[in-house]
Order: structure tokens, then sequence, then C-alpha cells
């Protein structure tokens, strides 16, 4: 899938738990003593919708996602730095995890370490780290709140090539077969067909969402 397909795809995602956020009249949602507010990831999905295709250096549109990607995390960094310059441990540990990151992002083979899901649960554990390690304040609920809609964009991207012709190594390295639902060809006219597809189909699920809320719940809790 083209760049423009994983952002409309990456945003429409992180759309589900806005609706939800619509739906109840709240801004924001507990995890642990933290508070996620939907709205603050909705950019950061787009983002992280992207972040998957790093592995394609000599491609335009890889060169510009790893320039995206490093001012993401210059600017993440900075932030960091910065409101926690008292705590030398938390930001040795973060250094030498975004450090890790990178080496292994920027030396991946396409569609391979970055399209598993390896990689996507080792994205998610720096929300555990937050939720369970940091003390809850505006800070930490908007990091918290910015990581889980990068990670939820970075998800998007692995589903929604998991319909593109070559699949997605969900098991990689453990074990290297390609998984697909469908064989659309990038760039194609299936492609668009996808996108025109994944909008209405979204669309009906936040409208879902918003109207028949109370009765969602109750078939679940």
């Amino acid at each position: 899938m083209n760049s423009y397909t994983h952002m409309v795809v990456g945003g429409l995602c992180a759309g589900i738990p806005v609706a939800f956020s619509i739906a109840e009249r709240r801004l924001g949602f507990s995890m642990g003593s933290h508070t996620v507010y939907p709205i603050i990831g909705l950019f950061p999905a787009i983002i992280g919708a992207l972040g998957p295709d790093v592995d394609m250096p000599n491609s335009r549109a890889g060169r510009k996602v790893r320039r995206l990607l490093i001012v993401s995390l210059v600017v993440f960094g900075l932030l960091l730095a910065f409101f926690y310059r008292n705590n030398v441990r938390f930001l040795l540990t973060t250094f030498f995890a975004l450090c890790c990151a990178s080496l292994f992002v920027f030396k991946a083979k396409h569609r391979r370490e970055t399209h598993c899901g390896l990689l996507m649960i080792a994205l998610f554990l720096p929300n555990i780290y937050i939720a369970r390690f940091t003390q809850a304040s505006p800070l930490t609920n908007s990091l918290l709140s910015v990581w889980l809609g990068f990670c939820l964009g970075w998800f998007s991207h692995l589903i929604a090539d998991t319909f593109n012709r070559k699949g997605v190594p969900w098991l990689y390295p453990f074990f290297p077969g390609y998984f697909r639902f469908a064989r659309i060809a990038t760039g194609a006219k299936g492609e668009s067909d996808f996108r025109t597809f994944c909008i209405a189909f979204f669309i009906s699920v936040y409208v879902t969402i918003i109207i028949f809320r109370s009765n969602i719940a109750s078939i679940f809790f």
C-alpha cells in the first residue's frame, strides 16, 4: 500500500477511540492511574501508520518517512530531556532504548523486521512502563496518549499491508512466511477501492458506536 492509504487507514483506526469518547461524553479513559486522551493520539497515529516503511531507504516515500521519524524522535527526546531533567536514570534508559530502536529499524530489510508482530509488541511496552512506573500528570497522560496513538497507527499499517499482494511476516523471526487476506497491488485501482471501502466501513463503525454505545456495552459487559 502507498503512504496515502496508510495515512488514511491510520487516522481512521485512531478515530474509533475518539468515537467512544464522543459516545460517552468524556475526553479520556483510565489506564491505571493515568488518563488516555484519544483526540491527542490522532496525529501520532497518522505518523505511526507511515513508520513501518522506514525500511525503504531507496524510495522517495521511505526517505520522507525516515526524515519524519528522525525529527519526531528528536522532538520527543528533547521534550523528555526538558520535563525529566532531574530523573537521570529514566533519561538514560529512554536514550538507550531510542538508540537501539533506531539502529534496529534503520538497518531493517523491507517488509520484514518493521512489519512483524514482535516489534509491534516491543513498541507497546513503553505504554506499560509509563502506566505502571510513572506518576500521573498532564505530561505523562499526554505522552501515553501520543505513544498509544503511534502504536495504533503502526498496527494499522500491518493490517493494511496484510491485504497487499506480498503480505506481512507477522510471526518473523519465528516463522518466515508471509500472511495475506487479499492480493491488492500497490498503486492499482484495487488500492483506491480498498481505501474507499475503509472510509465507508469506519464511518459506519463510528455511527454504530455513537448511537448504540450502551447496547454494545451491555453485550460485552
